[in-house]
């Protein structure tokens, strides 16, 4: 095996992958049982212990499902289906919901650990209906929304999914039942395609086994020995999560195994408390005043650019839309947002790593420490969903110095998947579910700072002065502040500035209480900043002081 990165806090080692590929080679009891004691060490007991926390992490609605955890090599346990004989598995079976006894069901949660890769997911599916002298392939999906509802869950779409069907010698609506697996381009494609087999259409007297259904994602070695046992455990738990929705399709059986039709609601109800509440491009342009078009663009760039700079002069909301930007883009998800705020002394060390200084036992040592945008990485690895880092003010910081070898990175993002070496040695990635947004004051000198080569990894949003952003702000809260007065002297203030990148915004007159404060505002925000800008023109400076403006305002 190639060297390859190993996390420091990784439960596996290369010694795993080699013993598995060993294994592979010469899957026999003898080479099991010759290398017992490393068989222990380096795949059972690390896949336990990730179990056994991805286990304890289950929210309870999930646990209280898990009714038998079985474990060892695959062909131990012949019944879980076609895996790969080699492939170390942990199952955690799931209750049926509805039978009055107390069984499990088809469903199951699957963790393989396997030759060069880890694989886990869930598989539904039955090998023995003998027993059963009719059975009709029922319809899994109960309510003919049900596939909405869970697009509004972000169901994940870059798993490998298989439908597995077993026959007779019919056919149904030109589709052969056959036992061969069929991939299907997403989650969705696949549920679809089994709404399509309706009941009536089935002869009577057929006998057609239960379709298997899986859906699984794999990490290979290099990303596996990459990962930090943490992290590891909260994406194979996020993925047992997102992925829960099809054990409450798959498992509406009654005694006798036939489907029985019954409300998911309440348990999506439950379910959807796990993740982030969904937030509708509408209700930012509500709150905003911009057009959903507009913001459905902004969002298009984000997604194909996977970085992108709010841009305008101060006051124009920058910060406030961005945030409400990433909270559409994680909602629905298990993905987070976070921000950080760049100015002149922030360096690579605090944003990628570097040297710190840390006393143990009262001595003082240096050690490489991760910065804040490799802690975001690590974390976002973790997640199924949109990661977004909001960065505040981004050209406040020498770019060039606090990027470095990041700027490689953050080309053709992101459907390129690059790869740098950093200082401590240790291969970094930017996750492809992370976005990045900064914000840029147009207004501030240091924009000169922001070079081409940095220019063209970033799709760049405009944002300049909406009057009607105020408008709309003052009738919804009912302020009784005259809003035209005041827009039509922002409107000469601006025509007086013939500037764009340094117009006034209206950020600074969205608040309740405008009545009582509008002077202290003008006073001490508007009219410093208009001196700085009118150093050189007093007479223009004179016209925008407080004196003349409340006498416009009281008209």
């Amino acid at each position: 095996m190639e060297k390859v990165f190993v996390h420091p806090e990784c439960a596996f080692s290369a010694e795993t992958f080699n013993l598995l590929e060993k294994f592979y080679e010469d899957p026999s009891s003898d080479f099991y049982i010759a290398h017992k004691k490393d068989f222990l060490k380096y795949v059972e007991e690390p896949l336990n212990y990730i179990s056994r926390q991805v286990e304890e992490q289950l929210p309870d609605f999930i646990k209280e499902y898990i009714h038998i955890k079985q474990e060892g090599f695959a062909s131990i346990f012949p019944e879980l289906g076609d895996w790969e004989p080699t492939a170390y598995s942990i199952v955690f079976n799931l209750k049926n919901i509805i039978s009055t006894m107390d069984c499990i069901s088809s469903a199951q949660l699957i963790l393989n650990l396997e030759n060069q890769k880890i694989t886990f997911g869930f598989y539904s599916g039955s090998n023995d209906f003998e027993a059963v002298e009719e059975y009709r392939l029922q319809p899994y999906i109960i309510d003919e929304n049900i596939i909405e509802l869970l697009k509004r869950y972000n169901l994940p779409n870059n798993y490998s999914c298989s439908l597995i069907r077993e026959k007779t010698d019919f056919q149904l609506d030109n589709l052969e039942f056959n036992s061969t697996s069929e991939p299907a381009n997403n989650v969705y494609e696949i549920l679809e395609n089994i709404m399509s087999y309706s009941p009536p259409a089935i002869p009577p007297g057929i006998k057609i086994k239960l379709t298997k259904f899986q859906v699984q994602i794999s990490l290979e070695l290099q990303d596996v020995l990459g990962y930090s046992a943490n992290n590891l455990i909260r994406k194979i738990g996020q993925a047992f999560k997102k992925l829960f929705p099809l054990f409450l399709i798959f498992n509406f059986y009654d005694d006798n195994n036939y489907f029985t039709p019954l409300v998911l609601s309440e348990y999506f109800l439950v379910y959807e408390k796990e993740f982030n509440p969904v937030y509708q491009l509408e209700e930012i342009s509500e709150i905003t005043g911009f057009q959903t078009t507009q913001l459905t663009q902004w969002i298009h760039a984000i997604h194909r650019k996977a970085q992108a700079i709010i841009q305008g002069p101060p006051g124009t909301g920058k910060t406030f839309i961005a945030e409400k930007l990433a909270k559409h883009l994680i909602g629905g998800g298990d993905g987070f947002s976070d921000i950080i705020q760049f100015h002149p002394a922030y360096t690579y060390e605090d944003f990628i790593e570097g040297l710190r200084p840390i006393t143990q036992n009262g001595q003082l040592t240096y050690s490489i420490v991760p910065g804040r945008f490799l802690e975001f990485c690590e974390k976002a690895e973790a997640c199924e969903d949109i990661c977004v880092l909001i960065i505040d003010e981004i050209n406040r910081a020498n770019l060039s110095q606090v990027f470095g070898e990041l700027m490689y990175l953050l080309d053709d993002r992101p459907d390129t998947e690059r790869f740098i070496t950093l200082a401590s040695g240790k291969q970094f990635r930017i996750p492809t579910n992370v976005r990045i947004i900064g914000t840029m004051n147009t207004a501030d000198r240091s924009i000169a700072l922001v070079d081409n080569a940095l220019r063209r990894r970033f799709a760049f949003i405009s944002i300049y002065p909406n009057s009607e952003v105020l408008r709309v702000y003052h009738h919804r809260e009912e302020t009784g502040f005259p809003v035209d007065k005041l827009t039509s002297i922002l409107k000469d203030v601006n025509r007086a500035i013939n500037n764009k990148h340094y117009e006034l915004g209206i950020s600074f007159f969205l608040t309740k209480t405008l009545a009582e404060d509008i002077q202290d505002i003008w006073q001490m925000e508007i009219e410093p900043y208009l001196e700085e800008y009118f150093f050189d023109n007093q007479a223009k400076m004179d016209e925008f002081l407080w004196n003349k403006i409340k006498d416009k305002l009281s008209k």
